[in-house]
């Protein structure tokens, strides 16, 4: 049985079809004037989608996870927001479909972080929702083959699973000494599942709950320079017994960054088949060329590496042994970061979060079996945002950033410094005069990882920042 990733793909990736009377959907929904992300999407059993992620409601207000229900053309059927004023929830990947609604797993934080796992019917009403003390956040949620789920995440600073049963009650919990689970899948017989990590896959035998094994993956043969670093953010599985995996690679040569995708196929005894680079390229920021998540057409025998590449969505189909059968782009309306991808019967359905003056939650939907190029109808997407007005420099040897914003006159300004799992790490609340201002964020004390500087009244697209002691 395959999983939500392998929904069957008839015909491949093709140039759009003539005679195709539904166009392309391709907009940003604006939820809050502060800022959403779609981080999963499922279809619904009667048609359209519910979409699941976080949001703010308003500048300086914690975060809700959120649900998101909209019809084939992305028209909003409802919308509910799930959270207490004084904690931080938010929805990540781990959404499961039931027979009479979802249940939705993230984490909870008042002030600490805690696994969040919430039951909803059809119609987004809340069932039960429950709290796991001993666990950071879930990051994924899968459906066991004898019952029960299976939650992925972190927990006391290391990898946990846990399992829980139809009424979120924990049958066992376990920790192993690696870093934290952000996708998982089983395997075929259901009896093991392969975890991935941030640079590190590990494959767990379920029925005895140990570690069978646990390799780190590698980021070879970049340009010559600095140390290369490099991040997984995807898996899933293929025939054969392999799997695939996307991540983004990045190396700081002496005047400029190398990035790329990062993609790779192993089998499940932890041996590496290929893995190579796409779109690799010299940019000024991490965050312009990077992978997203791939999916795997069993029809077609083909694999779908989707990322990003400056500010469209890029798409590399591959056969199972890595040669590349074609490569385009997808233009959306602003920055787009995160983006998710399932197929829907003939259709390719994303989500994810694009920068339109603030983050809001995105949405595409392919004119049947086709990846545009672009979108078919442009009339919704906006015009390009105004000039930047604050921009950063990196100082790795002080631990520090320096940001320099222009300001037409007096005006408090909030930065915030983001983990890559959308916690807040900094925080900083200035007030700027007339013209340009400098000033200093520090960083020391911060784990190594990926980061994102916003300014929270500003249309500025948020900046990556990569630490590395």
């Amino acid at each position: 049985m395959f999983t939500r990733k392998q929904i069957a793909g008839l015909l491949g990736l093709l140039f759009p079809a003539f005679g195709l009377c539904q166009p392309a959907v391709n907009k940003f929904f604006s939820m809050t004037p502060a800022y959403d992300a779609g981080q999963a999407i499922l279809p619904m059993p009667g048609g359209g989608y519910a979409i699941f992620g976080y949001l703010q409601p308003g500048a300086g207000t914690r975060f809700d996870g959120f649900m998101l229900r909209v019809d084939a053309a992305g028209n909003v059927i409802s919308q509910q927001a799930y959270g207490e004023p004084n904690a931080d929830e938010r929805f990540g990947q781990g959404v499961i479909a039931l027979a009479d609604g979802w249940l939705a797993a993230g984490s909870k934080g008042a002030p600490i972080n805690t696994g969040w796992v919430v039951r909803l019917n059809a119609t987004g009403q809340v069932v039960w929702a429950k709290t796991y003390a001993n666990v950071t956040r879930f990051n994924q949620l899968l459906e066991l083959p004898g019952g029960g789920y299976l939650g992925i995440g972190a927990g006391a600073g290391q990898m946990t699973l846990v399992r829980i049963s139809a009424d979120g009650s924990v049958v066992w919990q376990q920790y192993y000494p690696v870093p934290e689970g952000f996708d998982a899948y089983l395997t075929s017989g259901g009896n093991a599942c392969l975890v991935m990590s941030r640079d590190r896959v590990s494959k767990v035998h379920l029925g005895t709950q140990q570690m069978v094994w646990s390799k780190k993956v590698e980021f070879p043969n970049l340009p010559p320079g600095a140390p290369e670093v490099g991040r997984l953010v995807d898996i899933v599985p293929l025939s054969k017994g392999m799997f695939a995996l996307i991540g983004s690679a990045y190396r700081e040569l002496p005047s400029s960054l190398y990035t790329a995708h990062y993609a790779a196929v192993w089998n499940e005894q932890g041996e590496r088949v290929w893995d190579r680079y796409f779109r690799g390229a010299d940019r000024s920021d991490y965050d312009e060329n990077e992978g997203f998540c791939v999916t795997f057409l069993p029809n077609m025998q083909n694999i779908l590496f989707i990322g990003k590449t400056g500010s469209n969505i890029s798409v590399t189909r591959t056969t199972l042994s890595g040669s590349v059968l074609e490569q385009r782009e997808i233009a959306t309306p602003g920055d787009v970061y995160g983006v998710r991808l399932i197929r829907d019967g003939i259709h390719y359905v994303m989500t994810g979060a694009v920068f339109v003056g603030s983050m809001n939650t995105f949405f595409y939907r392919s004119a049947g079996n086709s990846l545009s190029v672009q979108a078919d109808d442009l009339s919704e997407l906006p015009t390009a945002p105004p000039a930047e007005r604050w921009e950063m420099q990196h100082e790795p040897a002080s631990a520090r950033a320096w940001i320099t914003a222009l300001s037409e006159g007096g005006r408090e300004a909030i930065f915030r410094l983001w983990a890559l799992d959308g916690s807040l790490a900094r925080e900083m609340r200035l007030w700027l005069t007339e013209g340009e201002n400098r000033f200093p964020l520090d960083l020391s004390g911060l784990p190594n990882g990926l980061y994102w500087i916003s300014e929270a009244s500003d249309s500025t697209p948020p900046r990556a920042l990569f630490l590395q002691h």
